[in-house]
């Protein structure tokens, strides 16, 4: 029988973990302050091409309003030497509006460069930023000082391909666990206006028999909520083999679960237990449960009651078995 390693269910988180560890991991700040076409060199910096992601350099310039930039920018390594240039322009631009007798102000920029980049060896480097132009909104030289905040990351990733790639791997991780221990051998379904069902099958050998049980409590003619007493529902559930031996006999307390919509209230009960049988036999699996609650007002009476038997069942997770022994004598 084929068998889901439990780590692979883990395989989705990688991704994240990935995101995770680059977002921990610390940044280095600068501020460059760059005066009317003077080449202004930055403190050094280190950059690492890291197992996690890139390294990134942000840079965001500080503007005064309705301005234009014309930056060059130089990364230097160790010995001075320029490794990467290239020329960004920016602006900002502000105003107010009025219409229909309402008015405000307006902002709109584009003042930030994002570097993803492998350095061609780790070390240290640094930045040599020239202001090419500066202009108002007239065209007009400006000499105002421009700070343009640097940010350097050693990992960065693609945050948007990993949440991607993490849906992706847990809907394939969900697909292939359904395909292996979503299937039965066979499987049998009996729901009555009653207290108490009972199923008889033939079942046992490789994987477990499951038995879920499910319950629905109503009362008759009143709409009045559950009290905050509510006492549990008793299940007994037993199990007889093919000459009527009694094979199990359990007794499990269950938590109702309150349930309203619309001014109606109801209780639910699930229970699931799974049986070992080593062989294969015919068993009769037997559900009961309590037909009344009392919580000090009209009882709560049983609706319905389903019993629902799976054989042949694998789970991904260790689960608790009793084994039903085919060999005890009949009490």
């Amino acid at each position: 029988m084929v068998r889901w390693p439990r780590w692979c269910g883990l395989l989705p988180l990688l991704p994240l973990l990935v995101l995770a560890l680059s977002a921990l991991a610390p940044s280095r700040r600068l501020a460059v302050v760059l005066g009317p076409e003077q080449p202004t060199i930055s403190e050094p910096f280190r950059l690492e091409a890291g197992p996690l992601g890139s390294p990134q350099i942000s840079l965001r310039a500080d503007l005064p309003a309705n301005s234009a930039l014309e930056l060059t920018l130089e990364l230097l390594d160790s010995q001075d030497a320029v490794v990467l240039a290239l020329s960004k322009q920016a602006w900002r631009e502000s105003g107010t509006w009025s219409e229909g007798g309402e008015s405000g102000t307006w902002e709109e920029r584009d003042d930030q460069a994002d570097l993803a980049l492998r350095p061609p060896e780790n070390g240290s480097y640094r930045l040599r930023l020239t202001t090419e132009e500066l202009l108002d909104s007239a065209g007009q030289p400006l000499q105002t000082p421009i700070v343009v905040q640097v940010e350097v990351r050693q990992h960065r990733v693609d945050a948007l391909l990993l949440w991607f790639t993490a849906a992706i791997g847990l809907a394939m991780v969900r697909i292939l666990q359904s395909s292996v221990y979503g299937n039965w051998r066979q499987r049998r379904a009996l729901r009555l206006e009653d207290s108490r069902a009972a199923i008889r099958l033939r079942a046992g050998g490789d994987g477990l028999l499951r038995a879920v049980v499910r319950a629905r409590y109503e009362r008759p003619s009143s709409d009045r909520p559950p009290a905050a007493g509510l006492p549990p529902v008793r299940l007994e559930l037993s199990v007889a083999g093919p000459r009527g031996e009694q094979l199990l006999q359990e007794a499990l307390k269950l938590v109702p679960t309150r349930h309203s919509s619309d001014g109606d209230h109801w209780l639910t009960v699930t229970q699931t237990v799974h049986l070992r049988l080593a062989q294969r036999e015919s068993v009769r699996v037997r559900a009961v449960l309590t037909e009344q609650l009392a919580d000090g007002g009209e009882p709560w009476a049983i609706e319905w009651i389903e019993l629902v038997l799976e054989d042949g069942v694998v789970c991904p997770q260790p689960v608790a078995a009793l084994p039903l022994d085919l060999n005890r004598e009949g009490g």
